[in-house]
């Protein structure tokens, strides 16, 4: 199906370049298909070309079905955007923030508010991914290794909820709300989600939204039996050389709703369109209204400032997503009110409801290097129309 042969050309044009290994993508303009597309190899060592049922591990796009999932709960009247986390997550009672000095003297201060939903959402919690960048961050990654050896030693379960629980107990990177920092907030957001469920994270985004989407590869394991279709990765700036990785081929212990689901070109696609009326199939999934709410920024201009990737110029964010608000700033043909995320291995979807049109795009890199793909798809796609 190849009714956009601009896109057609650059998806081809990035593997024939040697760029990537390979590549799929699907777009569908008020309810018709126009392209879909699989481009190179799923595993170039043994020759298997990319197909429509290659399974890929989709990362942060993850985050967006997470907060969809939740946001069904708030439909319910479950809880408020503004309510503090504590209240479904004990860990989270009383923060503290890691300051560091020139000297790089860290102390731990009382916090001055308590982290709410809607920061979590919003990346403005201050809650940090394991890392170097910030103090907060190199002490998530030292109290994690050791909590992981005692997980390791049968010391302790790390399951979904008490992993986000013990998360809340360790220092911010900054104040609740004071600026964005992508980081390990949707996470938490799963974890919300069985509280207030009542049901693993897992078994609830199956029954409220794999199911009635007929999304029949997107879990956070992959059977055995379908292990032979996921894609590999591929170290994009050491000459294609494939990465070694493991995945789970049953539940883990631990279902990371902001990076862990596996899915395909067409599962993905089915949740994308959803996303433009909240409806599928007749069915309703989420309400207009609440995709609206979704779809907005909500970034203050102090915390905007701090919203400031290469790949972000012209984008506010909203409940787990990006929303295009600048097209000239951000160098894109495209239309304010576009929104959507991508994942750290180098897929990206976008939702642009002006147009009444889903784009969905997965690969395999490492690492994802968006910005040298991205904006040439989005150039071409927008041309087409």
């Amino acid at each position: 199906m190849n009714r956009m042969p601009l896109v057609q050309n650059t998806l081809s044009r990035f593997v024939d370049s040697g760029a990537i290994a390979g590549c799929v993508a699907k777009v569908i303009r008020r309810g018709e298909p126009l392209f879909e597309g699989c481009f190179g190899y799923a595993d170039r060592e043994s020759g298997k070309k990319m197909g429509e049922d290659t399974i890929f591990a989709i990362a942060s796009m993850s985050k967006v079905i997470t907060a969809v999932g939740l946001m069904k709960l708030y439909e319910k009247g479950l809880f408020r955007l503004y309510d503090p986390v504590s209240e479904y997550l004990p860990g989270f009672k009383h923060p503290t923030v890691a300051r560091e000095d020139a000297d790089g003297h860290v102390t731990l201060e009382e916090a001055k508010g308590e982290v709410t939903l809607r920061q979590l959402f919003t990346m403005t919690s201050g809650v940090p991914y394991p890392g170097t960048d910030t103090a907060a961050a190199r002490i998530r990654m030292e109290k994690q290794q050791e909590k992981l050896k005692e997980a390791e030693e049968g010391k302790l379960s790390f399951d979904t909820r008490a992993l986000c629980d013990w998360v809340g107990t360790l220092p911010l990177a900054f104040e609740p709300g004071e600026r964005w920092m992508y980081g390990f907030s949707i996470d938490i957001l799963g974890a919300v989600i069985e509280v207030l469920s009542g049901k693993p994270l897992g078994e609830y985004l199956k029954e409220e939204i794999f199911d009635p989407l007929e999304m029949k590869d997107t879990g956070f394991f992959v059977p055995p039996e379908k292990a032979d279709r996921v894609a590999a990765l591929y170290l994009i700036r050491e000459g294609l050389k494939k990465a070694e990785r493991d995945f789970p081929t049953q539940k883990p212990a631990f279902e990371s709703g902001g990076g862990g689901l596996f899915s395909t070109l067409e599962d993905y696609s089915r949740f994308a369109q959803m996303l433009l009326t909240g409806t599928w199939r007749g069915e309703r999934i989420l309400g207009r209204k609440t995709l609206e709410l979704m779809a907005t920024d909500h970034l203050t201009p102090q915390q905007q400032a701090t919203h400031n990737w290469d790949t972000q110029r012209g984008y506010g964010y909203g409940l787990g997503v990006r929303v295009m608000t600048d097209p000239a700033a951000a160098d894109i043909n495209g239309s304010v009110g576009e929104w959507g995320w991508d994942g750290a291995f180098g897929n990206w979807f976008c939702v642009d409801p002006k147009e009444e049109m889903t784009c969905v795009y997965l690969t395999t890199n490492l690492p994802g290097d968006h910005y040298r793909f991205i904006p040439k798809l989005m150039a071409s796609l927008y041309a087409s129309l």
